[in-house]
């Protein structure tokens, strides 16, 4: 068995090709465990600043032309499916791949944020644990992919309770909402839409939610509205509690997390007396256009002329989805102040380099100690070989032993165990005269040890000298 880690991301490969990599990653796994010959299992990882697919190839597979150091056709043939979904040259994303004990230590430091835009932060280590339950729902998580994440899982828990790595406002989120207070009254008293439904919207209503915000509503183009509200009744009413109809996923949100639902009729309205929009759909296209955005700003801007008021602050916009769900433009809208991951990224603040180096090395310790748990596992065909040949032999002994009164005498029983003992070494023994024969003697009795488990315990059989047999 080998993983093989295969990636790209902000910092090697940029975020415009995570971007196109990543669109609809949810069949990913599925398309790649059936293009691919030969593999046991396959996982996505897909967040808003990279995508990575653990491959798990079972041993034996081809060696490629190029040597151990080049990819596996594994590698190449999923390299070659992920550029062609993106519409992409092959070749042309530049994507990363590293496998073994190399794989390990990448999964490890990511799901312990050290890949991450902003250094340090958890959620990824939520999206790595969902990741897996809809690989596992997808019927393309091996065991060694489970047992690999759940490892990366405790070791990405081990580097936060030992470093301070992952301290407060070291998220997307939290560099985002910075950013944008700075444009604005305090967030405390400030109304927000979120626009998204997902893991990443939760956290972000989390967010908000410990920085004292309450006035908190959801937006999603999958909530229930059947047709267009009357706009002065609407308006005149404000966004509306949820309702028990409409199976809909902004319906189960919102309801879960005590929100209003903005349905896709009353978001227009919603625009104009907001501070703050944070979108996290990352489905591919643009949900707030400029268009939109023009027209809640005209909105606000009539509304204080109404009440004879200045403006006080712009309507800040935080697109914290890769691919984008604000249209680009919305950021030379005069009145709108739009926050994206680019500029997201420039701000984010630097992590200590000492509680860095101190997760690297815990990065490095369990990534070892993986390798050597992975190491091991693989041998478990070895040992169920090696169990199964022991009791058939024992079986067939226990054949001949059998008397007819049910009775097995000292004598009798002495020598069924001498006829096992001599059938369990005959194998050994017959490779111990070819290994003499070949002259690999030394290599045979510096192996033997290993097999007949005579490496230290008091009550293991003494090793044999090698002048012995010299």
């Amino acid at each position: 068995m080998t993983i093989h880690l295969l990636s790209a991301d902000h910092f090697s490969q940029g975020l415009d090709v995570v971007a196109r990599l990543g669109v609809n990653p949810r069949r990913l796994g599925p398309d790649i465990l059936a293009a691919v010959p030969g593999l046991r299992g396959v996982l996505v990882l897909a967040t808003c600043n990279r995508l990575a697919v653990l491959l798990d190839e079972p041993d034996g597979a081809v060696v490629p032309p190029g040597g151990l150091g080049g990819p596996s056709p594994a590698v190449r043939e999923a390299s070659a499916l992920l550029e062609r979904r993106a519409g992409m040259a092959e070749g042309s994303a530049g994507l990363s791949a590293v496998r073994g004990v190399d794989a390990y230590r990448e999964l490890i430091a990511t799901a312990a944020g050290l890949r991450s835009m902003v250094v340090g932060e958890r959620e990824i280590a939520g999206q790595l644990r969902r990741s897996l339950v809809r690989a596992t729902e997808e019927g393309t998580a091996s065991a060694e992919l489970c047992r690999l994440v759940e490892r990366a899982s405790a070791a990405s828990r081990r580097v936060a309770r030992e470093t301070a790595l992952a301290g407060a406002g070291r998220s997307l989120v939290a560099v985002g909402l910075g950013l944008a207070a700075r444009h604005m009254p305090a967030l405390e008293g400030a109304s927000v839409v979120v626009v998204g439904t997902g893991a990443y919207a939760g956290a972000t209503v989390a967010a908000l939610r410990d920085r004292g915000v309450r006035d908190i509503a959801v937006h999603s183009h999958s909530a229930h509205q059947a047709a267009p509200p009357d706009q002065a009744a609407q308006r005149a009413r404000g966004p509306q509690p949820v309702s028990a109809a409409g199976p809909d996923r902004a319906t189960a949100f919102a309801r879960k997390r005590g929100l209003a639902v903005v349905g896709p009729h009353e978001l227009p309205d919603r625009l104009a007396g907001v501070d703050l929009v944070i979108t996290c759909r990352g489905l591919g296209g643009p949900v707030i256009t400029r268009g939109l955005i023009d027209d809640a700003l005209a909105r606000r801007r009539a509304a204080r002329e109404r009440a004879s008021q200045e403006a006080v602050h712009p309507l800040v916009i935080l697109d914290l989805a890769l691919s984008r769900d604000v249209d680009p433009g919305v950021a030379d809208a005069p009145g709108a102040l739009l926050v994206d991951l680019p500029r997201i990224r420039q701000a984010v603040p630097a992590a200590q380099t000492a509680q860095v180096e101190a997760a690297e090395a815990i990065v490095a310790e369990e990534a070892a100690a993986l390798d050597r748990l992975m190491g091991g596992r693989r041998m478990d065909p070895v040992i169920r070989a090696l169990r199964g040949r022991a009791e058939q032999m024992v079986a067939r002994e226990a054949a001949r032993l059998r008397p007819d009164d049910g009775q097995v005498g000292l004598d009798d029983a002495v020598r069924a165990l001498e006829r096992l003992a001599a059938a369990l070494m005959h194998a050994p023994s017959q490779a111990a005269r070819a290994a003499g024969e070949a002259g690999l003697t030394e290599d045979y009795l510096a192996a033997l040890p290993m097999v007949l488990g005579t490496i230290g315990g008091s009550d293991s059989p003494a090793p044999i000298p090698a002048q012995e047999v010299r």
